[in-house]
């Protein structure tokens, strides 16, 4: 059997935290919206975060957050079996976070306020160093050889 690198046995536990916790969202926004809308906020500094998004969302919230456990749950079983799928449709999903960011700063530049844009900037910052780490990492010579070995097992 293929041993699984660190990296994505940490990648596949928080996955699989990721999506207990939209699972978590998804009760809280039927139970008690406003403790959510709270929530969102807390995590949101400045308005930099995704209260503004989810809290738009109307009724449509619960069915978003029910996605988001099968999507992010689907994904973690993905790295933890080395899927390599898996790895890919990280890539991708760091590329279309990447174009993200890349338009965030005319968006920011757009709103008035310093101290939220301050803030997102920050966000935007880190959003990039931590997409190229991990992108990098799912790039590397050994998590490749990882995936390509798990495949020809499962074959």
């Amino acid at each position: 059997m293929s041993s699984r690198p660190v990296g994505i046995t940490i990648l596949s536990v928080l996955g699989f935290l990721n999506a207990a916790f939209y699972a978590a969202l998804a009760v809280l926004s039927v139970v008690n919206h406003d403790a959510l809308a709270a929530l969102l906020r807390g995590i949101s500094p400045g308005g930099a975060g995704p209260a503004a998004v989810h809290l738009s969302m109307g009724r449509f919230e619960p069915v978003y957050y029910c996605a988001m456990v099968l999507v992010t749950g689907l994904l973690a079983w993905g790295w933890w079996n080395l899927w390599n799928w898996t790895r890919i449709a990280a890539l991708v999903l760091i590329g279309v976070n990447l174009v993200g960011v890349a338009v965030a700063p005319f968006i920011m530049a757009r709103s008035g306020s310093e101290a939220s844009n301050a803030a997102a900037l920050v966000r935007l910052v880190a959003s990039v160093a931590i997409s190229a780490l991990v992108g990098w990492y799912l790039l590397s010579a050994k998590v490749r050889a990882a995936f390509r070995e798990a495949a020809a097992i499962h074959q």
